[in-house]
């Protein structure tokens, strides 16, 4: 600790403090897998977990655990009594144990007094941490007792004897080691040359006075004292159920009560398994949390950089090399952090991959749900997601999830019961349940296949029964359908047994080595381990991330804006289209009225009003249509292709027309096939006036296609029409032809060139909302730049003006302005200077430059 706070107070631990902690586990399982997750971290391939009868404690047994890990020296053996300190945070190996709690808030959850015995080379060690002690003895802090001795010749290791008595004595009389003989013993009880044994005792009791967990019913486990009722999933009351599924990749031997632990890898034990790789950016809470604290040691480093270089530049000769070493230090350490910083920002931008296992379990189809670990450590167990949520819904039954959360991705709590960042974990909740979803249409496990699933493996076509029939053909086909993995008691290695062995309940062993294996090729420590593969299955959809909602949000909008000003003018627009329509026969009318007239002919043009009627019916019917193309782009580009793909004006005139009547005096007919051939009545009186009509209208008709469809290649004058027979006769076919082209060219090819103006103006209205934004966001860091800039030039003035003083060149005080001032004036002064100076240097070589040659000519 730092001399220049010595004489301040310190924050004392006091005993409340541990009973507080210890309260933080609601989950009592979840304090004893704290001890286990401490022997796993150090290294250890057994743990056994036994209870020794003791009458004379509170409980009646005391509960033990016994490693074989590396073990403790009396260095680390002090550092455990501290709350928050642990070297494993700074390890480059991942440990599950991260805040240096575990062992004081998970023995004190269980009972009120532990005492720890570890052996680490040529030491062993002894720590007693009690809670009887400091209250029998009226402490208000914790006060630890730590002897160790030497392995070989059991003699104590201290420089103080009496205090070595002291710690003894205190042991000796609260714990249920009354003498150093039993001490000694404990010490035995590790079996190897190194490891820990913890005994709890005074253990914690319920309302009715028994102990929390129940040694007694099962002798062969530990169990919840009255949880067996309470509580459906095994796991939740049975601390062997709980071991079993307790790590993601299990490898250290679990023994409670002197039997082995079925320990599940509990990926390949499910059947049908299925892997999903998840690619998010969404969880960043701790790489945040990370970058922050990363800032955080760059700003206090850069304090010290300064507070180095301002001793440097006040210190004497004497002190100045032990100052500069000082600040070179402290450069380094700032080049270092910064250098840390920018990893941490880099880890911020990276895309995390998260693998998501998913199988059935039809050894019992209740225990469904989702297990989430964190840094191969279970945090929460059966967590129902999805369809599984609902009460009546089948999909999703008897589904098992599985997922690894590196600790750098989502960070648990110091319980390790939950996460700290609640908004991550349930957004990870509804990932995995649109993952089950998935899982269940690759595998076809549905609503409609699951009866037949179901009596595939004995469950009688009851969706209630939660196990299946003991029948051997049963059990054949699990055993066929989920490998049979053991693991070898030496290598540690997991091994596949062949599925025809031992499908008559799968007999679990509790010393298995890999020479027993059937088949030869695994049959050898020596060889690789092979575990069975998981298919690996693909997403269809994925749930966006939460920049892509809002970019797609962003992007409805602009859109329903954009439909909205569509819907206004489209009423109009059809109005105007309507009466553009009848003002065209109109004018139509008007037209072969005048010409009529000059030539005294008997042709008249009349406009039939229920033809008329029955056409404007046709438009508001086609009106729905039309709003319809809105979702038809493709099509629409399609049809405005062929339209401009008709290669002269022949083809385009042979379209269907509707009816524009035309009644005169003498039937004449105009026929408007082919290449337009408009016939006229049989005396060569009335042909000049419907010659003169019908080039008018093919001229209006060729202005009206170039204007819309300007690429078109039509000659300036269209090819006279020849005579037909056929149409002298009906005069009215020619105006019904003529009227149902112009309505095509009015309701088809006019409308597609709205179409394409329309998608210009939305193209053009998104690329000014896009360009807008990002003009903002410029704005913005444009903004920030100028601050920072101002800030650094505020700072800037600050040490001038600090520089000034110490120069003792003196300058106004207070105004910033007036330092700028200031020492503009002092730097025109200091110019002024150093012309004069040049001045005079110049002058005094441009007199020496003769009197060193009259010096140099005698020596020549």
């Amino acid at each position: 600790m730092d001399d220049r706070y010595a004489a301040l107070r310190r924050a004392q631990l006091h005993l409340d403090f541990i009973h507080a902690n210890s309260t933080t586990h609601s989950f009592l399982f979840g304090a004893l897998a704290e001890l286990l997750d401490n022997a796993r971290d150090a290294g250890a391939e057994r743990l056994d977990v036994f209870s020794v009868d003791n009458e004379k404690l509170r409980g009646g047994f005391m509960l033990c655990f016994l490693d074989d890990g590396c073990g403790m020296s009396p260095e680390e053996a002090s550092d455990i009594i501290y709350f928050g300190r642990s070297k494993k945070r700074l390890s480059t190996l991942k440990f599950i144990g991260q805040y240096g709690n575990g062992l004081k808030s998970g023995s004190m959850r269980i009972g009120k007094d532990f005492i720890l015995f570890t052996k680490k080379e040529e030491t062993m060690t002894c720590v007693f941490f009690s809670q009887t002690f400091c209250e029998e003895e009226s402490l208000s802090e914790v006060v630890v007792p730590m002897p160790s001795w030497l392995i070989r010749t059991r003699e104590s290791v201290t420089d103080d004897p009496q205090k070595f008595a002291m710690e003894l004595s205190i042991i000796y009389k609260y714990s249920p080691f009354k003498t150093e003989a039993e001490l000694m013993q404990q010490f035995d009880v590790i079996y190897g040359k190194c490891g820990t044994l913890l005994v709890i005792y005074n253990l914690k009791l319920l309302l009715n006075g028994e102990p929390e967990l129940d040694v007694k019913t099962d002798k062969e486990d530990i169990l919840m004292a009255g949880a067996l009722e309470e509580y459906v999933f095994p796991a939740r009351w049975s601390f062997r159920a709980y071991t079993s599924v307790l790590y993601f990749d299990p490898w250290m031997r679990i023994f409670i009560q002197a039997k082995r632990v079925k320990t599940k890898h509990l990926c390949y034990c499910l059947y049908r398994p299925r892997k999903y790789l998840y690619v998010t950016s969404s969880f960043k809470g701790a790489f945040k949390n990370e970058v922050k604290k990363a800032e955080e040691a760059v700003k206090i480093a850069e304090s010290i950089l300064n507070e180095a270089q301002i001793k440097v530049n006040q210190c004497d000769r004497t002190s100045l090399s032990s100052a500069k070493d000082v600040l070179q230090r402290a450069l380094e350490d700032v080049e270092a952090k910064q250098k840390n910083l920018k990893e941490k920002q880099r880890e911020l931008k990276k895309a995390r991959t998260l693998s998501l296992f998913y199988g059935v379990n039809v050894e019992n189809r209740s225990q469904a749900g989702m297990f989430i670990y964190s840094n191969n450590r279970l945090i929460k167990m059966h967590e129902k997601v999805g369809s599984q949520l609902k009460l009546k819904s089948l999909l999703g039954a008897g589904v098992v999830g599985i997922v690894n959360i590196p600790l750098e991705v989502m960070e648990p709590s110091h319980n390790k019961q939950e996460f700290l960042n609640v908004q991550e974990y349930n957004h990870l909740l509804k990932v995995m349940g649109q993952y089950l979803v998935q899982y269940c249409k690759d595998t076809g496990i549905n609503n409609r296949n699951l009866t037949l699933f179901c009596n595939e493996f004995g469950y009688q076509n009851d969706i209630d029964v939660e196990k299946p029939l003991n029948s051997i053909q049963y059990q054949r086909r699990q055993a066929m359908g989920i490998p049979f993995i053991v693991q070898c008691d030496l290598c540690l290695k997991w091994r596949v047994l062949p599925s025809s062995t031992n499908y008559q309940g799968k007999e679990f062993f509790d010393i298995w080595i890999c020479a027993n294996n059937p088949n030869r090729l695994e049959n050898s420590c020596h060889q690789v381990e092979r575990l069975p593969s998981i298919p690996l299955g693909t997403m269809s959809t994925v749930s966006p991330s939460k920049n892509e909602k809002e970019k797609q949000l962003r992007e409805s909008v602009v859109k329903y804006q954009h439909r909205r000003a569509e819907q206004q003018p489209q009423a109009a627009s059809w109005d105007m289209k309507r009466k553009q329509s009848l003002n065209f026969v109109e004018e139509c009318k008007v037209l072969i009225e005048d010409e009529n007239n000059k030539s005294d002919s008997d042709i008249i043009l009349v406009s039939d009003k229920s033809n008329t009627d029955v056409s404007l019916k046709q438009e508001k019917k086609e009106i729905p249509l039309l709003n319809q193309e809105k979702q038809e782009l493709c099509n629409d580009v399609l049809a405005v292709k062929r339209s401009s793909s008709l290669p002269s004006w022949k083809s385009l005139l042979n379209v269907p027309m509707e009816d524009v009547n035309l009644s005169s005096g003498h039937k004449a007919r105009v026929s408007v096939s082919g290449g337009c051939k408009v016939a006229s009545s049989p005396t060569s009186s009335q042909s000049t006036p419907v010659k003169e009509t019908v080039r008018k209208l093919k001229s209006k008709l060729r202005e009206t296609l170039l204007y819309f469809f300007p690429e078109y290649q039509l000659p300036s004058e269209l090819e006279e029409p020849a005579l037909s027979c056929e149409l002298e006769q009906c005069p009215e076919q020619i105006n019904k032809k003529l009227k149902m082209c112009f309505n095509q060219i009015q309701n088809t090819y006019m409308v597609q060139y709205e179409k394409k103006i329309k998608r210009k103006l939305q193209s053009i209205i998104y690329d000014s909302n896009t360009r807008g934004i990002h003009n903002e966001i410029s704005l913005g860091q444009c903004e920030n730049k100028r601050k920072i800039s101002e800030d650094k030039l505020k700072h800037l003035r600050i040490k001038l003006a600090l520089l000034l003083q110490k120069l003792q060149l003196g300058g106004p005080e207070g105004d910033l302005e007036q330092i700028d001032s200031y020492l503009e004036a002092l730097l025109k002064e200091d110019n002024l200077l150093f012309q004069k100076n040049l001045n005079k240097v110049t002058i005094d070589t441009r007199h020496r430059l003769p009197l060193e040659k009259k010096e140099k000519t005698p020596e020549n």
